[in-house]
């Protein structure tokens, strides 16, 4: 019976062998020929298990793996230890190699004592290792090469969010190593400048309610090198097994900033000289308007008197010279009126009752040049504004209505003007056929001298499409004189 019940689990035992994944075999202590192997040992090593009994461990163990073997074989001849492993690589048939990790027992209980070897091929986990470690040096390739410093924030389930990563940069960008980083968080807040803290602080509580992102932007103030940074922050939050993640990206955007500090510089500049060129053009406008109505307007008033006084004293014998001062005194009539057209278009005299009147006289005589009818309104009759933001308005409607008579092939047009607390709005809307695609550096040179004037003033305007039909030109700009509070 107890023959039968070790005939029974040494085939059990057989069978496992058969089945099992993992190299088995057996060789003898002292020639190292193996006298048995397993399937799974064969096929990894792409031999028969005829052939292998042909063979011995070394047959296909590269040389630098045999001095290791050896020992590990003397240390269990000897008994000083019944079982140990090793990690190797095993040669194929075809000459490639392949990692295993060996488990080796020594046994004497057998006619002849034998080495029982019990591998298992570890290529799938070694060629995972070693993707995740090109990974990581991938990584760590690409966060080198970044103009700026990389973090990861981590959160585990019911815990308080710790910095898990900070790349070298930190000590380029901040004076900070990543180590001192990691050690103290905090160093970098007490960094931030005490008029940008409330920002970063509101941004931070605004992530930690379950917003994906967070974005902020501030100075920072470098101690050891005296200096003054900006610095941005973008970072993303996911969710993995562990928690919440946060991975992020710290920049240096003190040039950026620099840069559009100056060009805000440049641009304020270059708006100062254009509002003093108009001021200047204007002012020649009005010094041209005054010696054409009040030297050439006086000459020719002298002149039709002279001619009138003339008319009187030819005798009526001499028709050809009536005749001809008749005609000089038309051509005197004539330049009275080309004069007084230039000098309004100079210096239109309406503007000297204000802005409402003088954009009423305007209106009027785009009507009568176009043949196009226009709707007026103004809240109030008298609005306050200084001479400059009233030549700037009058003319921003006048580029307005000749942009309307050139472009629009509209049939009306309607102005508004509406006095708000402490600015007046321009609305002039027509019905025509709307904006055209504009070309590829933006607005005409009409509507850019439009906004330059406006924006010289404080103010601001847009052009859209109308809420029907047609185009829109909002004019925004600030009063000489605000209202009075009427709770005051």
């Amino acid at each position: 019976m107890a023959s039968s019940r070790a005939a029974d689990e040494g085939t059990l035992l057989k069978a496992i062998l058969q089945e099992s994944a993992t190299e088995v075999m057996v060789f003898d202590a002292d020639t190292l020929r193996i006298v048995q192997a397993n399937p799974a040992a064969a096929k990894n090593l792409q031999h028969q298990p005829r052939a292998l009994k042909k063979l011995t461990p070394l047959d296909f163990l590269p040389p630098e793996d045999r001095p290791a073997f050896h020992a590990l074989l003397t240390l269990l001849r000897h008994g000083k230890k019944r079982r140990t492993a090793l990690s190797v690589h095993c040669r194929r048939r075809d000459g490639t190699l392949y990692p295993v990790e060996v488990r080796m027992l020594y046994s004497a209980d057998h006619e002849k004592p034998v080495f029982i070897w019990i591998a298992n091929d570890v290529s799938q986990r070694e060629a995972t290792r070693q993707a995740l470690a090109h990974s990581v040096s991938d990584l760590h390739a690409i966060v080198a090469h970044i103009p700026g410093m990389a973090f990861q924030i981590q959160r585990r389930h019911d815990a308080h969010p710790s910095l898990r990563y900070v790349s070298e940069q930190s000590a380029q960008l901040l004076g900070i190593k990543a180590s001192a980083l990691l050690g103290k968080p905090e160093r970098f807040y007490k960094l931030i400048l005490e008029e940008d803290r409330p920002g970063y602080l509101a941004r931070l509580e605004h992530a930690d309610g379950g917003h994906m992102t967070f974005n902020w932007e501030g100075r920072i103030r470098m101690k050891a090198w005296k200096d003054v940074k900006w610095v941005a922050i973008r970072v993303s939050q996911r969710q993995d097994e562990n928690g919440t993640i946060w991975d992020g990206i710290m920049l240096n955007m003190t040039h950026s900033k620099e840069a559009e500090a100056e060009l805000l510089r440049s641009r304020a500049q270059l708006s100062a000289l254009a509002a003093h060129v108009e001021s200047v053009k204007e002012q020649e406008r009005l010094h041209l308007a005054r010696e054409v109505h009040d030297d050439l307007g006086g000459n020719l008033t002298t002149i039709k008197i002279g001619l009138s006084w003339l008319m009187r004293h030819l005798p009526p014998e001499q028709p050809l010279l009536i005749e001809r001062t008749a005609y000089l005194d038309n051509v005197v009539d004539q330049t009275f009126e080309a004069a007084h057209r230039i000098a309004s278009n100079l210096r239109p005299a309406a503007l000297d009752f204000g802005i409402v009147p003088a954009i009423a006289w305007q209106l009027q005589r785009f009507t009568r040049n176009t043949d196009i009818p226009h709707e007026f309104s103004a809240s109030e009759d008298t609005i306050p504004l200084g001479p400059d933001a009233e030549i700037a308005a009058f003319r921003i409607v006048q580029e307005a209505l000749t942009n309307v008579a050139r472009h629009a092939r509209a049939s009306r047009v309607k102005l508004r003007l509406v006095r708000e607390p402490d600015s007046l709005r321009i609305t002039l809307t027509d019905n025509g056929r709307g904006l055209q695609p504009a070309p590829e550096n933006g607005h005409g040179f009409g509507i850019l001298g439009m906004i330059e004037r406006a924006a010289a003033l404080g103010g601001a305007l847009t052009v859209q499409p109308a809420r029907r039909q047609g185009t829109q030109v909002s004019l925004r700009i600030p009063l000489a004189a605000p209202l009075p509070d009427p709770a005051e």
